[in-house]
């Protein structure tokens, strides 16, 4: 019925997908298990692969669990993690080990335990998956040298997750992190591959097209199912179904109904974070160049600089719409993004061409791909100086930590109607956030790792009396906090600027002076400010330091203000806590 009103009305159809996604949503989110903690055998086929520098992280599709000689069907995602750096993809696991609920709603459960057995399945895409992507993976294995590698597999796979600490650091401080993460490039490629080939083959135009594709999804398959080749390889399908109906194709629909499918498929796409930036740069793209080509690359009229002003343009338009999103996630902002892109990604297209070009013809002739690998390893050496040439200039990347709030009215100001509204909610928000600063108050955060307490001239003190550092970094991690001034704790496991404070074994009590604040250590927390003296116990830790949970305690020395908000909330759980945080500080100052 929705159907057919949406004819008449447009809105019925949003009626329509809104609520076959809170239905598709409420199918997906993992369920809460019966049987969490009990050790049972699983079994499953891997359908992604994300190789990281230490460690493997697995999805597995789990279909049937054994307990006592009895058969349950799961039918449920999870993620593992192994060490033994392989190909998997499309392999079956028989896994015996126990499922713990995942802290996050729109995250798979974690599967813990012993892999028992392994086999290629009984699946004909599961064999042919694990087959193109063991040929792929030994191929560029000794092909080229170990350092050029893992950059290669990134390359042609996507993923960041084999790259040094250090590289990666290079990557993100350039701006050019992006090159790691399959899209349209690669989709394109692809299609570019299996075009050329099929242009010699008498066969219609139809079946041409129901090859790319076919090859297409095949290549998506072995990537994992990444959001961001799903998205390219989509968008690649109803472009191709345009021009062999002769419909008139808008960029804009396009991304409009392939944000639509995906979502019908698989709502919590919604959460992905790679799917959020390859979705938020496509839209900047087919919104702001346009505009940039229109006002200012056709007064342009030499072609070389054409060229380069429209690659800028490109680059100038994606980096501004997912620039909200790089703030949020990690905080960072690459200032040189639009230079540096400039001259990487050509490098890096005539990188991902070899690699294509060198894995068909090692097929026929290893001696000539071992050729074509000298200068992919050559070309990958530019690559990386060119990167670390930028990365290395000062300011490259800036630290930001802005409020949630903020970031989501600047996508308002794409909307030439809530133009205004965003520009002046912005500077109204950032007025009273920056005079609520000026509160002298102390706040205080209790988590499961630990205690952080943040002094009115901006120190931050981190209380522990566990022996984990793990803990300790995830927590101050969620807290946007890479070095600390003052910790307080039996070992020294993170990075501090001024002073550590190391508690004996057997305590009995310290006691550490910062400014008006005193801080008593013993089997309690004892924080003495002004005149009012906060205590934190056992109960205080169990009640509220659960591991989903951070308990918030602000004090000016005569008030005590408490509440708590989710430690892994989404972004309306943080636009909620900063809310909270302005307007107790705003009523401290009166």
């Amino acid at each position: 019925m929705a159907i057919l009103l949406s004819f008449w009305k447009r809105w019925f159809l949003y009626i329509l997908i809104t609520i076959l996604s809170m239905l598709n949503t409420s199918l997906n989110t993992p369920v809460r298990l019966t049987h969490e903690g009990r050790d049972l055998t699983f079994s499953g086929t891997v359908v992604r692969e994300e190789h990281r520098e230490h460690y493997v992280k697995l999805l597995i599709n789990i279909d049937e669990a054994q307990i006592n000689n009895r058969i349950i069907n799961y039918k449920i995602p999870v993620e593992f993690y192994t060490r033994e750096h392989n190909t998997y993809l499309g392999r079956r696991f028989l896994i015996k080990g126990r499922i713990k609920n995942s802290k996050y709603p729109n995250r798979p459960n974690l599967l813990t335990g012993k892999i028992i057995k392994t086999d290629l399945g009984d699946t004909f895409l599961g064999t042919v998956l694990f087959s193109v992507r063991g040929y792929i993976d030994s191929m560029l294995k000794s092909l080229l040298k170990n350092e050029h590698y893992d950059l290669g597999i990134g390359l042609i796979l996507g993923g960041t997750g084999r790259l040094k600490k250090d590289l990666k650091d290079v990557f993100i401080r350039a701006g050019v992190l992006h090159i790691l993460a399959v899209s349209g490039l690669h989709v394109g490629f692809v299609c570019m591959f299996v075009g050329f080939v099929l242009f010699f083959v008498p066969v219609s135009t139809k079946i041409k097209f129901f090859i790319i594709m076919l090859i297409l999804c095949l290549y998506t398959g072995i990537t994992g199912f990444r959001p961001g080749v799903c998205r390219a390889t989509l968008m690649a399908f109803l472009f191709g179904l345009g021009l062999i109906l002769q419909r008139n194709i808008d960029g804009v629909h396009i991304i409009n109904i392939t944000a639509i499918i995906l979502l019908l498929i698989n709502p919590l796409l919604v959460f992905d974070i790679g799917a959020q930036l390859s979705f938020a740069a496509v839209y900047g793209i087919l919104f702001l160049y346009p505009i940039l080509e229109n006002v200012i690359i056709k007064r342009v009229k030499a072609k070389p600089y054409k060229f380069i002003m429209a690659s800028m343009a490109v680059s100038f338009s994606a980096q501004l719409c997912v620039s909200p999103l790089l703030i949020y996630y990690f905080h960072r902002l690459p200032t040189l993004a639009v230079i540096s892109n400039v001259l990487i990604v050509p490098i890096a297209s005539i990188i991902i061409f070899l690699l294509f070009f060198c894995l068909i013809i090692g097929t026929f002739s290893f001696m000539l791909a071992k050729m074509i690998a000298v200068l992919i390893s050559i070309l990958l050496s530019i690559l990386v100086t060119i990167s670390k040439l930028f990365a290395g200039i000062p300011f490259s990347t800036i630290t930001l930590y802005i409020s949630p709030i903020i970031l989501l009215l600047l996508y308002f100001i794409y909307s030439q109607r809530l133009r205004k509204f965003a520009i002046f909610s912005i500077i109204i928000i950032s007025i009273f956030f920056s005079i609520s600063s000026l509160s002298d108050c102390v706040i205080i955060k209790t988590g499961t790792a630990g205690t952080l307490i943040s002094t009115p001239g901006g120190e931050n003190i981190f209380i522990t009396l566990k022996h984990s550092p793990v803990q300790t970094s995830i927590f101050l991690a969620n807290q946007n906090i890479e070095k600390l001034d003052y910790l307080i704790a039996t070992e020294n496991h993170y990075p501090v600027e001024k002073k550590f404070f190391k508690l004996p074994d057997k305590l009995h009590v310290k006691q550490i002076r910062f400014g008006k604040m005193t801080i008593n250590v013993s089997d309690n927390i004892n924080i003495i400010f002004r005149e009012k003296k906060i205590t934190l116990d056992n109960s205080d830790f169990k009640h509220y330091g659960n591991e989903e949970n951070l308990f918030y305690i602000l004090t000016n020395g005569k008030n005590v203000q408490r509440f708590n908000t989710s430690l892994h909330g989404s972004i309306i759980d943080q636009i909620i806590s900063d809310i909270k945080l302005f307007f107790v500080k705003f009523r401290f100052l009166f």
